[in-house]
């Protein structure tokens, strides 16, 4: 049996876990976490079929290792890394596959690297959620407005705040209507002295609700009516398909790709924003449909068993 090492950097795993579990009842599969150069260089060793999830410095030192050559090679490449400029030190002649999350990312890309996908083979496998394990739940309309992530620039945390002022004062002048739940940790210091600060300085104090990292996110999700998503640059957010299987209204700031993936439906009139007041609205307004929200998810094959079949397919086709 072909063995497949799955090679990710320390603190990056949070996406492959399920794929893994999803594929070790038909491979030899491995995930190896590795922190320096000599620990890229055993995984590759170890494995026949190398998947590098991330196409960051870790598939930079990899694809230019020698040791690869001859090795089946497949990298899985999110969205933050075709800016940080990893794709162009890729060693593309040892490259099977490149596989994006979504189109927009791999548009992207080749405006940014042109040429570069006219040396390696590529598609596009879009996250994809355990729907049979994730509950559904008929929502309607409420005051609990959750905003999930890691707290930085791309997320973009002060529009959330700016939204929140309209919805809790600018509109309905109280203090208690609306409450931000905010889940995640920071990745910059400075962010949580901005925000700390911010949210005294409008008078937000009693509409915000810091969870930090939250382990036990059903729990979390329980008595959520709205997911705010204010990032600039999203790949294809597991943060919004969660939500939506779950019954939740999403509330999307309109980043590149958005529309596409969001707006082939009349409800999507009242997802996606632009403006912090359109926002607002989107989350005042009766229109609400939870079977809608989980049935797009469903309809467009953003589970992760379809997940699963795209990757199968991907590598028994570089075997």
């Amino acid at each position: 049996m072909k063995r497949i090492a799955i090679i990710c950097a320390a603190g990056l795993d949070n996406f492959i876990d399920p794929i893994i579990e999803g594929l070790a009842d038909e491979y030899n599969i491995k995930k190896f976490i590795v922190r320096n150069k000599w620990e890229i260089h055993n995984a590759i060793h170890w494995g026949d079929i190398i998947f590098f999830e991330w196409c960051n410095e870790v598939a930079v030192m990899g694809t230019n290792y020698k040791g690869i050559q001859g090795k089946k090679v497949i990298i899985r490449l999110h969205s933050y890394e075709i800016f940080a400029g990893h794709a162009n030190q890729i060693n593309w002649d040892t490259v099977n596959k490149l596989i994006f999350v979504a189109p927009h990312i791999k548009e992207i890309l080749n405006e940014i690297s042109p040429g570069l996908l006219d040396q390696v083979d590529s598609e596009v496998i879009y996250n994809g959620v355990d729907v049979k394990n994730i509950p559904y739940t008929e929502r309607s309309p409420g005051h609990n407005i959750a905003w999930v992530g890691y707290i930085s620039y791309k997320k973009n945390p002060p529009m959330a705040l700016q939204i929140l002022k309209v919805l809790a004062r600018g509109i309905y002048n109280t203090d208690l209507y609306y409450t931000l739940h905010i889940a995640g940790s920071f990745q910059d210091i400075r962010y949580k002295i901005y925000l700390e600060h911010m949210i005294r300085e409008i008078g937000l104090e009693k509409n915000v609700k810091w969870h930090g990292w939250v382990t036990d996110m059903e729990s979390f999700w329980k008595d959520m009516n709205y997911l705010l998503h204010t990032s600039i640059h999203e790949g294809h957010s597991l943060a919004i398909t969660e939500a939506m299987t779950r019954g939740i209204k999403p509330v999307i700031h309109n980043f590149r790709g958005a529309r596409e993936l969001y707006s082939n439906h009349d409800s999507s009139m009242g997802i996606l924003f632009n403006t912090v007041d359109e926002a607002a609205n989107r989350i005042m307004i009766k229109e609400y449909e939870s079977k809608w929200y989980r049935d797009w998810v469903i309809d467009h094959q953003w589970t992760l068993a379809h997940q699963l079949e795209e990757i199968k397919k991907v590598i028994e086709g570089v075997q």
